[in-house]
């Protein structure tokens, strides 16, 4: 055995990597399938499998109501698109949805070990904090524009979106390792 496979497990590596890489590419290449735009439209998929459309839309609808409940009166203008009278409309974009991010926390999920069920919980679970995260992002963000908040720095929301997802994301990874020796130790001593 090597140095580096003594503490770096190689192969598990490029297993996460190959999956990430999976699972958002597929994502990507769905979305052309399921847009009408694209040279490869199914409007069988479109209507009855476009995940990416109700990712999308939950979080819409949700930041709509957050947004309300803070004084902020926007409304869903179409798959896409928020609106808030006569101020802005709000475009909520394919990398707005946050795939990148879930397909980082369920690739990290399946490539380690456990069983089926709680990977499944810890999956959904992942999803949608990272969804919550995304939703009050963009809440704040219409809360924003409606208020005409301007600062001197320039900030980007999708750069707060990533810190704040994958700070929770490694929180999480820590908690699912603790989680998953505690139940290896108790299962080995039994």
């Amino acid at each position: 055995m090597n140095v580096i496979e003594k503490y770096f497990d190689v192969v598990h590596f490029f297993k996460f990597i190959i999956l990430v890489l999976i699972f958002y590419y597929f994502s990507v290449a769905f979305h052309g399938i399921v847009s009408p735009e694209g040279g490869l439209y199914s409007a069988f998929l479109d209507q009855y499998f476009n995940y990416i459309d109700w990712i999308r839309s939950s979080i819409m609808y949700a930041a709509v109501v957050i947004a309300y409940n803070f004084g902020t009166e926007a409304y869903i203008a179409g798959s896409q698109l928020i609106n808030i009278e006569n101020v802005v409309q709000l475009n909520i974009w394919l990398p707005c949805v946050g795939l990148g991010v879930i397909s980082f926390w369920i690739a990290f999920i399946i490539t380690n070990s456990g069983h089926w069920k709680r990977k499944l919980l810890w999956s959904v679970m992942g999803f949608l904090a990272i969804c919550f995260i995304n939703t009050l992002r963009i809440a704040l963000l219409l809360i924003a524009l409606d208020n005409r908040w301007t600062g001197h720095i320039s900030i980007d929301h999708h750069d707060i979106f990533n810190i704040a997802a994958y700070t929770v994301i490694l929180l999480m990874m820590y908690m699912y390792n603790r989680k998953n020796s505690t139940v290896d130790s108790t299962s080995t001593t039994t």
